[in-house]
């Protein structure tokens, strides 16, 4: 019970899983939520490789049902969560804003915005009962610049960034942090559809660019960037948002140095 517990929700793939790998690799023990059953048993048996203590779970983060029987197993299994990342995400409304399905971009919006929301408020009375806790929503595209034809993904994360913030204030006297993480930009299964589907290659051709000019990171770029949070080393980054283009060396020297309080959140600059 020494060893500390992460569940990761989105961890059938992409970024999730690659955070799944991570921690088992490093002695957390880990919990991972996905909707496709054949993939939550394929990284169920990577896990396994690890340690027996690793868990993959079938999770609906919009089914609120889901979310909290999923919680009582884990409750009933370890006692405690000391650690909760939020990194399911849907980015399927992918062309102009009036032009594309309704049905995707609601889709979009449920699961980034709805599904962060009904984890956070399910997992947060847990942790103030243990009196402990670290809760991450992933951000990520659009969040602080315009994602034209990428409306609802963008609209989703700018979104939590903020709840996140509104979050850690609420939160501010209780022992739990809340961070905003952008993972940047990761060859997973979410940019392939983006970089080879039609839809993708019409309206978000310059994502192929980023690719060829090398700008996305490494599979452990996050899933390290989410260890510095477990391991204390953003505190003063709480609510705002961390990128895992950041060093961490200057952020914290920029987060003691500042007089900005503003620093790292969502504001209007006035000119």
């Amino acid at each position: 019970m020494d060893q500390q517990v992460i569940f990761i929700t989105g961890a059938s793939r992409g970024i999730g899983r690659n955070m799944a790998i991570y921690f088992a690799k490093r002695g957390y023990t880990v919990i991972g939520s996905g909707r496709n059953m054949k993939k939550v048993d394929e990284v169920r048996e990577e896990l396994l490789q690890y340690s027996g203590d690793h868990r993959m779970v079938t999770m609906d983060v919009t089914n609120l049902e889901e979310v909290q029987s999923t919680l009582k197993y884990v409750i009933d299994t370890y006692s405690k969560i000391d650690v909760w990342v939020n990194n399911a995400g849907s980015f399927q409304a992918i062309g102009k804003t009036w032009e594309v399905a309704p049905e995707l971009f609601k889709q979009d919006i449920e699961t980034n915005v709805i599904g962060t929301y009904q984890c956070a408020a399910s997992v947060i009375p847990i942790m103030l009962s243990q009196n402990h806790g670290k809760l991450i929503n992933l951000v990520g595209g659009g969040t602080l610049d315009a994602f034209p034809y990428g409306n609802g993904y963008g609209t989703s994360k700018t979104a939590i960034a903020r709840f996140t913030e509104n979050l850690s204030v609420e939160l501010s006297e209780d022992p739990i942090e809340i961070y905003a993480l952008d993972p940047g930009l990761n060859d997973t299964d979410m940019t392939k559809y983006q970089r080879t589907s039609d839809v993708g290659k019409k309206y978000l051709a310059n994502i192929e660019k980023l690719f060829e000019d090398n700008i996305d990171v490494s599979q452990d770029q996050a899933p390290s960037w989410v260890e510095n949070i477990v391991l204390g080393k953003l505190k003063a980054f709480q609510g705002r948002i961390i990128t895992v283009y950041d060093i961490l060396e200057e952020l914290n020297k920029k987060a003691s140095q500042t007089k900005n309080q503003d620093y790292r959140f969502l504001r209007l600059q006035d000119f």
